[in-house]
């Protein structure tokens, strides 16, 4: 009986450890069990890590069911419904992260077009947790600060992003540059054209040129001024006795588009949100042609001006002026049109305005 008493004992041991590693193991597993029932936390860092790398580093997309046009779909900035924005990128690519469009910047804090803090929310911070964020840029060369959202809080999460912003191209064909590209007629005639020719084969080759620093008519705004247009008639034809006519106005500004290869032209027409454009003598309010002018004209073609036109071929806007009395006048009809292109010398180039990104999610 003591042999067997013996074994008993040994076989209770064992049985017993193994209870007690068992049920030791068991109660260190049900704090984890019970963390999605008793306690949410989540890492506001990293979300705010991963809402400034969307921000930075991607263009953004539009939704499937988004206005089509140039390539085939609109750019989310130039979405007419809001709702058809899928995601808020704001890089000039996905080639360029870090260096953001002007533009998307523009669209993406404007409080008209979306509202804090459900449509940035959905399109940029994603996730089924009801945030609150503040986004902000600050344009340090600009010195400017954009932002949306409420104040942060004690406790936080944040990120800081060293950022490039893309500015626009624009030229001024003045006096200068009218007399060494030969733009006056010696003719005396009523009615005078003056053509400008954007050459997208070249401007959007990226050979030439990064994405960074294209020109880009279908996205990027646009702005040529003409300048001196008074120094461009002949004043001496007239009699001395009576003064040089002065009224001369735009009859009219017409688009062409060629596509590539092509020799026949087309004309184009832009979507009716950007029909005026031009401005006179530095006047604040754009017109739309015929309009009465003196010495200066600025044409303002807005980001998305173009977005309708044929994505493979090359733009021409052809300007006709009225004159009140035969005399010479802008015009190079018997010329080369003038080339917006990567000339310095011509155009002013993009350039990268210095920036910071701050994003704090809580």
């Amino acid at each position: 009986m003591s042999d067997h008493a013996g074994v008993l004992s040994i076989d209770f041991l064992t049985g017993f450890t193994i209870f007690m590693l068992a049920f030791i193991w068991v109660a260190t597993m049900i704090p984890g069990l019970l963390v999605g029932l008793n306690a949410h936390t989540i890492d506001f860092d990293a979300v705010a890590y991963r809402t400034g790398v969307i921000l930075v580093e991607d263009p953004g997309a539009a939704g499937p069911s988004a206005v089509g046009g140039y390539q085939g779909v609109f750019p989310w900035e130039f979405q007419p419904d809001t709702r058809d924005v899928a995601r808020l990128g704001l890089a000039v690519s996905k080639d360029t992260p870090n260096i953001l469009n002007g533009y998307k910047v523009e669209q993406f804090f404007c409080k008209t077009a979306y509202s804090y803090p459900d449509d940035y929310r959905k399109r940029a911070i994603f996730g089924d947790y009801p945030y609150r964020f503040n986004i902000s840029l600050n344009d340090t060369e600009m010195a400017m600060v954009h932002s949306v959202g409420d104040i942060a809080p004690d406790n936080y999460g944040y990120i800081r992003r060293d950022v490039k912003i893309k500015q626009a191209s624009n030229a001024t064909i003045n006096s200068t540059k009218i007399l060494a590209f030969g733009y006056t007629t010696t003719e005396n005639v009523t009615s005078h054209q003056f053509s400008i020719a954007l050459n997208t084969t070249e401007l959007l080759d990226d050979k030439i040129r990064n994405p960074a620093y294209q020109i880009n008519p279908f996205t990027d705004r646009i702005v040529i001024n003409i300048t001196g247009l008074e120094d461009t008639r002949n004043k001496t034809i007239f009699m001395p006795a009576l003064p040089a006519p002065s009224g001369y106005n735009i009859t009219s500004v017409r688009f062409y588009q060629r596509t590539h290869g092509q020799t026949s032209f087309s004309s184009w027409t832009p979507g009716t949100k950007y029909q005026n454009f031009l401005y006179d003598d530095e006047n604040t309010t754009p017109v739309l042609p015929p309009v009465d002018i003196r010495n200066n004209v600025s044409l303002v073609f807005e980001p998305g001006f173009f977005s309708t036109a044929l994505p493979n071929s090359d733009i021409y806007i052809n300007l006709t002026f009225g004159m009140e009395e035969p005399q010479s006048y802008l015009n190079n009809t018997q010329t080369l049109p003038f080339d917006y292109n990567y000339d310095p010398a011509n155009v002013t180039q993009p350039c990268l305005d210095d920036a910071v990104l701050e994003v704090a999610v809580w």
